[in-house]
């Protein structure tokens, strides 16, 4: 078996790398199997091939990235043709794409001589926004019509054989009944161990206080963070309560949300000036991650137009700490099932106020969640099993 696994789209912009990290570091290499690793540019100073049991012959690198500025660019059909380039020469079986979303297009269109495989990130199953004005109810609509548009187009290749979908045994059994298919794979979203930060870096970090409730808005922070309708509640919250709180503010914002990321804080911190806002406007390691969920009581994940899983809701029970998401979408269920944290509309900053007080009750009655059977089930292992680049016959 010759197998391809790919992603053209690793960057600093967020922590994808992960999934290729792991499985760099931990897939098994099978007798008579032939395992090679198709990376973009920036891939080279973020994934460490050091410890693979893949030989470094075997990795390969384009020369550049992809910037999507244009029509044709945002098509990604240079992408698909090196893929395609490359298959070809290696003379591959499979070919594994960890963001198959990227390409659904180019697949339906293409008679290939091997299989494809991938993870999805974003099924089309959970679009559907339950709450929010009209318009926000009809944007949801839409979407959700594109997204079952492409995967209609997508299940047209005959060498499709999985695609996987994460968090999400219910969303699989409801895509795979809709579209007559059994394509769809339920595959865990892993929470990753990474090393902590020393105190030599630590001192050089933005000094925290202690002995304030701190709220957490971790990632890059673009629209689907929800930060305007975040602000507003919390300078809903009593006056008095404001000099108890810290909002870190920890990801890059990208240039074309810069301005108006600017405004809104200025706007907030002139209505709420007791709130203590930290922000750190950079890309950080998995170490400095870490360290900010480990200090934080409450993670805000309250995204809007947003439905699918997020890797921050494990970071969060990994740590005990509190998380608020929004009432629709997929995280809403694990919030509930796994008792999490609490659920509220992303559109209404009022009721996210009254979840921040729940949550912030919960802090200083020193309650925190119980992450552990959550961090079971969504076991690194269990997710290298999952997609078959594991031979372990079981996983606890």
């Amino acid at each position: 078996m010759n197998i391809l696994i790919c992603d053209l789209n690793i960057s600093r912009s967020g922590h994808n790398a992960s999934y290729a990290q792991y499985i760099v570091d931990n897939l098994t290499v099978n007798s008579g199997e032939q395992i090679s690793f198709f990376f973009n540019s920036t891939a080279r100073i973020m994934i460490d091939i050091s410890k693979s049991m893949v030989a470094e012959e075997h990795f390969i690198f384009t020369q550049r990235d992809f910037i999507q500025d244009n029509l044709v660019g945002r098509l990604k059909f240079r992408e698909w043709n090196l893929i395609k380039s490359l298959a070809a020469e290696l003379g591959i079986d499979h070919l594994f794409i960890l963001d198959l979303t990227r390409y659904e297009i180019q697949i339906s269109r293409s008679t290939l001589p091997y299989k494809i495989s991938g993870i999805e990130f974003r099924p089309s199953h959970r679009i559907r926004a339950s709450n929010g004005s009209f318009p926000i109810r009809l944007q949801a609509k839409l979407q959700r019509l594109k997204r079952i548009f492409f995967e209609s187009i997508l299940l047209r290749s005959k060498s499709l054989t999985n695609v996987f979908i994460l968090n999400d045994e219910t969303g699989v059994n409801q895509l795979n009944r809709r579209y007559h298919t059994g394509v769809f794979k339920h595959l865990v979203d892993p929470v990753f161990d990474y090393n902590k930060l020393n105190n030599d870096a630590i001192v050089k970090l933005p000094k925290i206080n202690k002995n304030k409730v701190k709220l957490l808005l971790f990632g890059a922070m673009d629209w689907r963070k929800n930060i305007q309708n975040i602000f507003n509640a919390l300078s809903l919250l009593d006056p008095s309560m404001h000099p108890t709180i810290c909002l870190l503010i920890i990801g890059k914002v990208p240039e074309y949300y810069l301005n108006e990321f600017h405004i809104m804080l200025t706007e907030f911190q002139s209505r709420s000036p007791l709130i203590e806002v930290i922000v750190v406007n950079d890309f950080v390691s998995n170490n400095h991650m870490e360290y900010y969920f480990e200090i934080s009581d409450i993670s805000l994940l309250v995204y809007a137009k947003f439905y699918g899983s997020s890797g921050l809701v494990g970071r969060a029970a990994k740590y005990g700490i509190i998380s608020l998401v929004s009432n629709v979408g997929l995280m809403a269920e694990m919030c509930v099932n796994y008792r999490l944290g609490y659920v509220c509309d992303p559109n209404s900053p009022v009721d996210i106020k009254e979840k921040i007080l729940l949550a912030f009750s919960d802090v200083q009655k020193k309650i925190k969640i119980d992450g552990f059977k959550f961090i079971s089930d969504h076991s690194p292992l269990r997710f290298l099993h999952l997609l078959g680049f594991s031979n372990q016959t079981s996983i606890d």
